[in-house]
C-alpha cells in the first residue's frame, strides 16, 4: 500500500509530491492531462512560497526563472498614486518578500524535480472514477483516458489537488460557497523584447471608467488585467481590435506576441468541508480567492506545507487523527481571512461610480498620509491562530529564517540547517541547558534577526514545528523542555534526509 496518492498535478500537487519525495513517502500522482498546462495563470508568490520551494528542493533551480517584485502602485481616478507598495530589501524568511513568475516554467521544473525522488512516481492521462475507504486506507478506481483501461490503487492516504472542477471534492459530497463577489476580467498574457511601463513594478488603475492592471511578469513575459463594464461580452473584449485598443497606451500589437486572452470570473468560494477521513482537499478544489492580492496559489501550497508535514508524522507513528484533524482547523480560518481582505480590495478597485471612486480616492490618500491603512497580505501575512500551537506569545507565527554558521564555519539558511524536523531555537546559555535529545537545537548567537524576534516577544527560546510556524515560546529550560517533549509526540522525530 502506498503511503499517498495525490490526485491532480498541476502546481499545487505537484509541490505536494515534491514535499512527499523529500519525506520519503512512497507516492503516486495521477493526472487527467498528458502534460502540464501550456499558459500562464498564477504569476506571484511571497517569501514564504520561496521557502516552502526551498524545503521541496525547487527554489534555487527556480530562483533564476523569476523576478522580483518591488513595487505596487495603486491610481486613482485623477491618474495619481493613491496608494504605494514598497518592499523591504530585507529578508526575514530567508527571500526576497516577493517574486513573479512564469507557471509553465515552474510546472516543468517541479516535474523534473519530482523524477529525482525515487518514492514519487507520475502517471499522466489518467482520471479517478471511484474511490472508497476503510480504517486503514484508501481504495482508487482510476481509468485510463486514452484505453479505457481501469485498475485500483490502495494508499494510506489521498490528496485531491484536482482543481475547481474536482472530481475528489465531488466524491465527498462537499459543495462550493461563497459570497456574492463576481466579476468578469480579461486576462492577458504577452511575451515582447523590451520592458513595458516600470520594470518591477505592478500599476493597479483604479479607474471608474475601466479597472484594470499590469503586472510584470518574468523576462519578456507581461500581464494585463481589465474589468468587464456592465452589458459587455466577453467574445467582444476577446477580439483583436479591442485588444488592441486596451493595450495601446503601452504597446503595439505588432510588438508582441500574445500567449493568452481569456475572460475569467474573479470570485470567492470555500468547499463546505475539506476532509472525509483519509480523504483531503488542496488549493483550488478546497477555495479560490479573487486575485487582488496574488494568494491563490500561495493557499494551494501552504496547504499542501502544512498537510504534508502531517501525513509524514502520522506515517512515522504520530497521532494521526489529532494531526489530520487540526489541518482545516489551521487553514480554513487562514483562508478565509486572506479572502476576505482580497473581496475587500476589489470592491474598492471595481468602482464604477465617478463619486464613489472619488470618495476612496479621498479616503485612502489621507489613510496613507496618517499611516492608517488597513493591512494586506503585502504587508506581512497573518498568523495562524487556531490548531496544534500553544498560548504563549508568538505561538502561530511563522519563524524567521536566518543565515545560520554550520560547524565548519559556513554560512547557511537556518531550516537547510536543522531539516523539516520538531526544532528548539534559544538564547545562548538556555540552549545547552534543554536536556533533551533527537531534536534540533539551535543557539541564537550571531543571528540578529532571531534575537530581534526574542525581543519583540519577549521569550528566551522557541519551539518550532516542521513546517517552520512556532508551537510556542518560553523562558526557562524546564518549559522550553515540556513543549518540545509535547511536539515531539506530535511529530516524531525522524530526519528523512
Amino acid at each position: 500500500m502506498l503511503d499517498l496518492l495525490i490526485v491532480g498535478c498541476g502546481p499545487v500537487g505537484a509541490v505536494a509530491a515534491n514535499l512527499a519525495g523529500v519525506a520519503n513517502l512512497s507516492t503516486l500522482v495521477i493526472e487527467r492531462e498528458t502534460g502540464p498546462f501550456p499558459l500562464p495563470r498564477a504569476i506571484h508568490f511571497d517569501a514564504h512560497i520561496m521557502r516552502i520551494l526551498q524545503q521541496a528542493q525547487i527554489a534555487r533551480s527556480l530562483e533564476p526563472h523569476t523576478r522580483v517584485w518591488e513595487r505596487s502602485t495603486f491610481y486613482g481616478a485623477d491618474s495619481t498614486p493613491i496608494r504605494v507598495h514598497d518592499w523591504p530589501t530585507d529578508k526575514p524568511y530567508g527571500w526576497a518578500p516577493h517574486y513573479l513568475f512564469y507557471q509553465p516554467e515552474l510546472e516543468e521544473l517541479l516535474r523534473e524535480g519530482m523524477s529525482t525522488h525515487s518514492s514519487v512516481a507520475l502517471r499522466t492521462g489518467v482520471e479517478v472514477t471511484a474511490w472508497m475507504q476503510d480504517l486503514d486506507g484508501v481504495t482508487i478506481t482510476t481509468r485510463d483516458v486514452a484505453t479505457g483501461a481501469t485498475e485500483e490503487v490502495r494508499a494510506r492516504y489521498v490528496i485531491g489537488a484536482d482543481g475547481a472542477s474536482s472530481t475528489i471534492r465531488a466524491g465527498m459530497g462537499a459543495d462550493l460557497v461563497g459570497s456574492d463577489f463576481d466579476e468578469p476580467w480579461l486576462v492577458i498574457d504577452l511575451l515582447c523584447g523590451r520592458e513595458l511601463g516600470r520594470p518591477n513594478e505592478s500599476e493597479m488603475f483604479c479607474d471608474p471608467a475601466r479597472p484594470a492592471t499590469r503586472v510584470p511578469g518574468p523576462g519578456n513575459h507581461h500581464r494585463w488585467e481589465f474589468m468587464l463594464l456592465p452589458g459587455e461580452r466577453a467574445e467582444e473584449l476577446q477580439s483583436e481590435q479591442v485588444i488592441g485598443e486596451l493595450l495601446k497606451p503601452w504597446v503595439e500589437l505588432d510588438e508582441v506576441e500574445i500567449l493568452r486572452a481569456s475572460v475569467y470570473r474573479f470570485h470567492s468560494l470555500l468547499a463546505t468541508r475539506w476532509r472525509d477521513g483519509r480523504v483531503f482537499l488542496v488549493g483550488d478544489a478546497a477555495h479560490q480567492t479573487p486575485p487582488f492580492l496574488g494568494q491563490g496559489l500561495c493557499h494551494g501550497i501552504r496547504d499542501v506545507h502544512n498537510l504534508l508535514s502531517r501525513i509524514a508524522a502520522a506515517v512515522r507513528g504520530g497521532p494521526g487523527e489529532t494531526l489530520l484533524a487540526s489541518y482545516e482547523a489551521e487553514r480554513r480560518p487562514h483562508v478565509e481571512q486572506i479572502i476576505e481582505m482580497a473581496v475587500a480590495a476589489g470592491r474598492e478597485i471595481c468602482l464604477l461610480d465617478p463619486a464613489a471612486a472619488a470618495e476612496r480616492d479621498r479616503r485612502t490618500r489621507a489613510a496613507a498620509h496618517e499611516g492608517t491603512l488597513p493591512p494586506t497580505t503585502f504587508q506581512g501575512m497573518p498568523p495562524l491562530r487556531e490548531g496544534l500551537f500553544t498560548a504563549t506569545t508568538g505561538a502561530g507565527e511563522l519563524f524567521p529564517q536566518p543565515r545560520v554558521r554550520t560547524g565548519s564555519g559556513q554560512s547557511e539558511l537556518f531550516d537547510d540547517v536543522v531539516g523539516p524536523v520538531v526544532t528548539a531555537v534559544a538564547r545562548p546559555g538556555l540552549a545547552e541547558r534543554l536536556g533533551v535529545t533527537g531534536v534540533a537545537v539551535v543557539n541564537t548567537a550571531s543571528c540578529s534577526e532571531v534575537e530581534r524576534w526574542f525581543d519583540l516577544h519577549g521569550c528566551e527560546a522557541a519551539v518550532v514545528r516542521p513546517d517552520r510556524y512556532v508551537y510556542g515560546t518560553a523562558d526557562g529550560p524546564q518549559e522550553t523542555s515540556l513543549m518540545i517533549r509535547e511536539l515531539v509526540a506530535l511529530y516524531p522525530v525522524v530526519d528523512p534526509r
